[in-house]
C-alpha cells in the first residue's frame, strides 16, 4: 500500500455534511428544471417537489445506514469518475476485446467532452448521484448492469436524463458533431496519436444511443419522457437520432426480419 492509499479517507465512512449538500444540490436541480420546462408543465413539477424531496432525503439516510451495514461493498477509494462508468458500459465493446476499433484513450475524450457538455457543477452533481447508484448496484459487468438499472425505474429515470440530455446537444447536428469530433480527436491524438474521424463518431453515437432509438417504440417510455421533459421531447430524440443512426438504420432495413 502507497502513502497515498494511506491517506485516502474509508470509502464507507459516511460524511454527516451529505444529507445537507443533497439537499441543497437537489433543490438547486428542481429550480434548473423546473426553468427548461413549458409553464404548464413547470407548475405540476412544482406541484410534487415536496414529494420528491421528502423521497430524496429518505433515500439518502437509506444510503447512509447502508454504507455503515454494508461496508464490504465500499468503492475503491481511487475510482471516482462515476458518470463517466455509465456512458463507457455503452461504448466498451469498441475498444476491447481482440479486434478494438479504436483504443483505451477513448474513455478521455469522452470524459472531457461530458464536463464540456455539462459544465463542471452539473458534472459534479450528475458523478455523485451515479456514485450512488453503481454502489447499490454493486456490479462490474457491463451486460449486467444495464439490465439491473432497466429492471429498477428510479436508475432507469436518472440514466435516461443524462442520456437525453447529452442527445440534446446534437440538436444542431452539424453543429454538436463538429464538437464531440474536435474534443475527442485533440484528446485521443495526444493520448494515443489516434485520429478520431467522422467514422469513429458515427460508431460512439451508435453505441451511446441505439437504446434510445429502441425505447422511443415504446408507448409508455414516450409518454414518461415527454412528461419528464416537455411536450415534443420524443419528436425531437427522434429527429436528432435520425441524422445520428444513419448507419444502424441502414442496416435494419436491408434486414426486415430483424425489426422490432
Amino acid at each position: 500500500m502507497t502513502e497515498q492509499d494511506k491517506e485516502q479517507p474509508a470509502a464507507d465512512a459516511p460524511s454527516p455534511e451529505g444529507p445537507r449538500k443533497t439537499r441543497e444540490l437537489f433543490r438547486y436541480l428542481i429550480t434548473t428544471f423546473q426553468s427548461m420546462l413549458p409553464p404548464d408543465k413547470a407548475a405540476q413539477f412544482g406541484a410534487l417537489s415536496g414529494q420528491l424531496e421528502a423521497a430524496v432525503e429518505e433515500s439518502c439516510a437509506a444510503c447512509m445506514a447502508n454504507r455503515q451495514v454494508a461496508p464490504n461493498l465500499a468503492h475503491d477509494p481511487r475510482r471516482s469518475r462515476f458518470l463517466l462508468r455509465l456512458v463507457v458500459g455503452k461504448v466498451s465493446p469498441l475498444f476491447s476485446g481482440p479486434r478494438p476499433k479504436m483504443p483505451r484513450s477513448l474513455i478521455e475524450g469522452l470524459d472531457r467532452y461530458l464536463k464540456r457538455a455539462f459544465g463542471q457543477m452539473i458534472y459534479d452533481e450528475l458523478n455523485a448521484e451515479a456514485d450512488t447508484l453503481l454502489f447499490h448496484m454493486n456490479c462490474d459487468d457491463d451486460h449486467e448492469m444495464w439490465r439491473l438499472i432497466r429492471e429498477n425505474n428510479d436508475w432507469s429515470r436518472f440514466v435516461d436524463t443524462v442520456f437525453i440530455r447529452i442527445l440534446f446537444r446534437f440538436e444542431n447536428f452539424a453543429s454538436g458533431k463538429m464538437k464531440f469530433v474536435t474534443i475527442l480527436d485533440t484528446t485521443m491524438r495526444e493520448a494515443s496519436s489516434f485520429n478520431f474521424t467522422d467514422e469513429h463518431f458515427y460508431m460512439v453515437f451508435e453505441a451511446l444511443f441505439t437504446g434510445l432509438y429502441d425505447q422511443l417504440e415504446i408507448e409508455d417510455q414516450r409518454l414518461r419522457w415527454d412528461f419528464h421533459f416537455g411536450d415534443g421531447t420524443c419528436r425531437r430524440i427522434s429527429g436528432i437520432l435520425d441524422q445520428g443512426l444513419v448507419n444502424m438504420l441502414r442496416r435494419r432495413k436491408s434486414k426486415p426480419a430483424h425489426r422490432k
